[in-house]
């Protein structure tokens, strides 16, 4: 059943000791403590990797991956909570590894019920687990754990042997396994602020959450390796954040370098993360919401030349209230990979160090390049593994290299296909293009029968918004732009009537909508619009017969190896045949090296001015002066170039001035897909050139 694919986890239940009797003997204290345990158990499940499933009133449940996973969340919970001496209350923990299965924003099964019980036979700051746990926790727990003997559980049929860990056996192994200290106080020296507790822990950073000793604010400080040049470019790019202020990125608060290390320290953002979240889980409009707030934030952060570069669920935050989420954890990557090949030989590591294999962009990998593109694919990952619930590993095909949508929605798909392409040339670029995926209507037949407005002549299919407007504006001016901007570039024949009555409703004249509605109609033929490219009937063909694209592809292949053959596309061919400029374009796009490029240029110069000869003699007598109406040559290109609907689509410009009607005809067949290749040398040929 969808939704409820049954996974094995290690499942926590967390209560308050006596909380009843505390919110009797003095309720707003108790109230507030208890506020502020739970916010301290929050973070450290969000520290530690583990997933909120939901709160209980003064508790919580929640999953981990493993058992030792979590077993460290509970020791550092004890740890901290004990660490703040009267202000924190004490709390059981019941742990119990089984299976479980989502329903809606829930989980059910009966490890979750197991769990909920042996909370309630804990001692106070720890935690309680039956032996089939016990089996699978890391030694160094095991060697600490202390027998219960048989166990009487409610609402379980015969008592069960468990095992415990209280508060002094989880200090204990907090203290013997204390991670070594860094020079913490000389990097802090001079600044506002002092340490609370380690966030995280990488081979090529830390992050650290610190407190300010004279404000209630708290910071997170990532330590960054880095060396002189290194550091020049993490304080430019941090300058850059600092400057955009956007309110859903956390502040840049300082940044300096210090001991061979570059300080970044931003606003604290609290709370849990959409990590493992089911919230979710097979709701469209939830995710679709997802998408279009994280994608305004990466437009934005794109513009001003950043990259956040380790986009995932984990850096996604929710608010507490209502209102956008957070997109934080940005660790300067662009500089440090821009940076990465003049450091290698200093140490530094480059790609690897902070990727995540299925967020990780294919390019980066592979050239170690981090572009706006890179991050769209990781939001691409993200939403598809929030909204089918599933780990990455799981969704990814490896025998055929791509992601798996099998079960996904056809609109969902829609959204995420084009974010998740592993060809960087041919996924999308820009977060403004993916979000305009979001306003496409559903995948659905063009020809669909819409109800008739006002009278039977109104019956229409899906339109073409830049013909629609096209007929409008002339009357209404720039009103109409205005009433159609967030429609997309064809209108489903669904959307059409009500589309039609907000324009009357707006002032417009019934009789000129229908008109202009009937002009703007698609036919529905468009399977033979997108169909490719026919190099014979492109102008550049004996260019292309010439050969510079087949010996691009084999010098590209001796440059950067049997990745060019996935690099290498149609568009790409036909560049390097007709357009050396579009073809460079075409290949940084695909995260080609630049010196590989300009090798490749050089070779094409020189294959084009071999077959100059030869493409001159046969482009000479292809072009006989011809008498006959313009209207014919169109309609006949159109019918070489897009097959039957040519003619149509033709009829519907011919009646307009020359100006006009190519200006119809480019906005006509863009909104059918056609590249901008094809258009060009359409363009061309219409205009004798």
């Amino acid at each position: 059943m969808a939704g409820r694919e049954r996974q094995l986890k290690a499942i926590v239940f967390s209560d308050v000791v006596d909380s009843s009797v505390k919110i009797f003997a003095d309720e707003l204290i108790a109230i507030q403590r208890i506020k502020e345990d739970l916010a301290l158990i929050r973070d450290e499940l969000q520290r530690h990797g583990g997933s909120l499933v939901k709160s209980l009133g003064d508790g919580l449940l929640a999953t981990f991956d493993g058992p030792t996973q979590a077993l460290e969340f509970i020791q550092s919970c004890v740890q901290n909570l004990t660490a703040r001496g009267r202000q924190s209350l004490a709390h059981r923990f019941g742990l119990h590894t089984g299976e479980i299965y989502a329903d809606g924003d829930d989980i059910l099964g009966q490890g979750v019920h197991l769990a909920s019980r042996l909370q309630t036979v804990s001692p106070a700051n720890g935690v309680a687990f039956v032996r089939s746990t016990y089996d699978l926790i890391d030694p160094r727990f095991r060697r600490l754990a202390q027998p219960m003997g048989e166990v009487e559980l409610k609402g379980l049929p015969e008592p069960m042997q468990a095992y415990c860990l209280g508060q002094e056996q989880l200090l204990d192994f907090a203290q013997a396994h204390a991670p070594e200290a860094v020079q913490l106080e000389m990097l802090l020296a001079d600044t506002p602020f002092e340490l609370v507790r380690p966030l995280g822990r990488s081979p090529a950073q830390q992050t650290l959450l610190l407190q300010e000793r004279q404000r209630e604010r708290q910071a997170v400080m990532k330590l960054i390796p880095a060396g002189p040049s290194l550091v020049e470019a993490l304080q430019v790019e941090a300058a850059c954040l600092d400057r955009m202020r956007h309110p859903r990125i956390p502040r840049v608060l300082d940044a300096y370098a210090r001991a061979g290390m570059f300080c970044f320290i931003q606003e604290y953002i609290p709370g849990p993360s959409l990590q493992g979240s089911l919230d979710l889980l097979r709701r469209k409009q939830r995710l679709a919401e997802l998408l279009r707030q994280v994608l305004q934030v990466l437009e934005q952060v794109h513009a001003a030349g950043l990259v956040h570069g380790d986009l995932h669920p984990a850096n996604l935050i929710p608010p507490q209230e209502e209102g956008p989420l957070f997109l934080v954890d940005f660790s300067l990557l662009k500089a440090r990979l821009d940076a990465g090949s003049d450091q290698r030989t200093a140490g530094f590591t480059g790609v690897s160090e902070a990727g995540r294999p299925f967020f990780s962009a294919p390019e980066r990998a592979r050239f170690g390049r981090l572009t706006p593109a890179a991050d769209l694919y990781a939001l691409g990952v993200s939403a598809l593994s929030l909204y089918t619930g599933q780990d990455p590993a799981s969704l990814y095909d490896e025998a055929q290299g791509c992601w798996s949508l099998q079960g996904v929605e056809a609109e969902v798909a829609g959204w995420l296909a084009p974010l998740l392409e592993d060809l960087p040339a041919r996924r999308v670029q820009q977060a403004a293009d993916a979000l305009r995926l979001l306003d496409q209507p559903p995948t659905a037949p063009l020809a669909s029968s819409a109800p008739a407005l006002g009278s039977s002549a109104t019956s229409h299919g899906a339109l073409s918004k830049p013909v629609l407007h096209q007929q409008l504006v002339s009357t209404y001016g720039p009103m109409v732009e205005l009433l159609l901007d967030s429609q997309p570039s064809v209108i489903a024949a669904a959307q059409v009537p009500a589309l039609q009555e907000r324009l009357v409703a707006a002032g417009l004249a019934r009789a000129d909508v229908e008109e202009a509605c009937r002009t703007a109609q698609v036919q529905p033929e468009p399977a033979v619009a997108v169909e490719p490219e026919r190099p014979q009937a492109s102008v550049s063909s004996p260019a292309q017969q010439a050969g510079p694209g087949l010996g691009t592809l084999a010098a590209l292949r001796l440059a950067i190896g049997p990745i060019a053959d996935l690099i290498w596309t149609a568009e790409m061919e036909r560049a390097a045949a007709a357009d050396p400029q579009r073809l460079r374009e075409l290949l940084l796009q695909a995260s080609v090296p630049e010196t590989a490029v300009e090798s490749l240029l050089q070779q094409v110069s020189e294959a084009v001015a071999e077959s100059a000869p030869v493409v001159a003699e046969a482009l000479q007598p292809t072009t006989p002066e011809r008498d006959e109406p313009a209207a014919v040559d169109g309609e006949q290109l159109l019918l070489r170039l897009i097959g039957p609907i040519g003619s149509t689509v033709w009829q519907e410009v011919a009646h307009l001035p020359a100006e006009q009607r190519l200006a119809a005809l480019e906005s006509t067949l863009r909104g059918y897909g056609l590249d901008a290749l094809t258009l060009a040398d359409l363009r061309r040929q219409l205009q004798g050139g």
